[in-house]
């Protein structure tokens, strides 16, 4: 059998040696144990709220007991202290307190109900019918329902939107009304056509011809070299010949000036140390004629106010001729867009359509009979 130590009481003679001495330890337990109470079961727990007296036992508790018990992951997430957290500055309580924007807004709305003596009643939820899934084949629009199986209870309603037809889909294009589906050919494209059709077929071809040419010779001259580039190198040489030229002259004048200068200093310097004073005569012929200077610009700015006052019925005339003349460019657009959209499209996305060559044959090509006509 294990011996029990016991426990040396030190000496306690004196002050400082009880002081020193004593054995606080089973205070501390003491305290601590209430400590875990509290953390477990709060402050001010009473002896009947901890247990409970069960003179009969129960079946159906024990099995309800059994399956209500929590997962082990629950119990350890659970245990939290009773006791609140420290904070660390002690608010002073606010007996005011401020109500929010939102509720604010909620109070406005039903007093202005009660005001206005109309309260809406709240609709009540409408039980949806289960129709059966039809689908007509050949009708202009199928209307799609909502299926509310699709989505479980964690996850957000997903809609699928529509895909916004453009509005040209609802209206024929200015081509095929009209533009006619089949295009009949010119009578001058005949295997046998007459003088006159076929002169006036060969003309439309030849003016269309002509157009292209210019235009390519036109695109030719521009990236072509020009030959004033090569007189450039000579006429950089000469004028750089002529800058040196300058230079030397001007140097030349630059010397003559100095000595010039140098002797007429060595005579100025006599007057400079006699001091030239302007006289009160001077000054006040001087401010006269700064006076007399700024009535005259002040004179010609009135006179140029006056000239575009006199000028107002002009300008407004010109001006309406101007606002006239962009309406009747914009009427010419209009027109021109609207005669490209009843010849239709010349581009399809990014590519253009070419405009096909004119099917015509020369004179000496035209076939007599049907057997000898060629295909172009």
């Amino acid at each position: 059998m294990a011996q029990v130590e016991k426990r040396v009481q030190p000496s306690r003679k004196g002050k400082k040696a009880w002081r020193k001495n004593i054995d606080m330890a089973p205070v501390d337990e003491a305290l601590e144990s209430l400590r875990v109470e509290e953390r477990v079961r709060g402050e001010g727990t009473k002896i009947d709220d901890l247990f409970t007296i069960d003179t009969t036992g129960d079946l159906q508790v024990k099995r309800q007991l059994a399956r209500d018990k929590p997962l082990k992951v629950d119990e350890i997430l659970a245990e939290r202290s009773a006791i609140p957290a420290i904070i660390a500055r002690v608010k002073a309580a606010n007996t005011e307190k401020k109500e929010s924007k939102h509720d604010l807004q909620k109070v406005n709305k039903i007093a202005k109900r009660k005001r206005e003596g109309a309260i809406p009643t709240t609709p009540k939820k409408k039980k949806k019918q289960v129709k059966q899934a039809t689908y007509d084949m050949w009708g202009d629009e199928q209307k799609e329902e909502e299926d509310d199986d699709k989505t479980n209870g964690f996850l957000d309603v997903v809609q699928e939107r529509k895909v916004k037809a453009p509005s040209t889909l609802q209206s024929k294009p200015a081509a095929l009304i009209h533009k006619a589906p089949v295009q009949v050919p010119h009578a001058g494209a005949s295997y046998n056509p007459t003088m006159e059709d076929h002169q006036q077929l060969l003309k439309e071809a030849m003016d269309i011809e002509v157009k292209q040419e210019e235009a390519r010779k036109k695109l030719n001259e521009q990236l072509a070299y020009r030959k004033e580039l090569d007189q450039l190198k000579h006429e950089l040489e000469e004028s750089i010949t002529n800058d040196d030229d300058e230079e030397e002259e001007e140097e030349e004048e630059e010397e003559e000036e100095e000595e010039g200068e140098e002797v007429k200093d060595s005579k100025s310097i006599k007057s400079k140390h006699e001091g030239v004073r302007k006289t009160k005569t001077q000054r006040n012929k001087e401010k006269r004629k700064r006076y007399n200077r700024m009535l005259e610009e002040q004179k010609l700015h009135e006179r140029d106010i006056r000239k575009q006052i006199d000028r107002v019925k002009s300008i407004e005339s010109e001006l309406q001729e101007h606002i006239q003349k962009l309406e009747e460019a914009a009427e010419i657009r209009r027109q021109l867009k609207e005669e490209d959209k009843k010849r239709g499209a010349h581009r399809l996305g990014r590519h253009y359509v070419k405009e096909q060559p004119v099917a015509v044959q020369l004179q000496e090509e035209l076939s007599e009979t049907l057997r000898q006509l060629k295909v172009i």
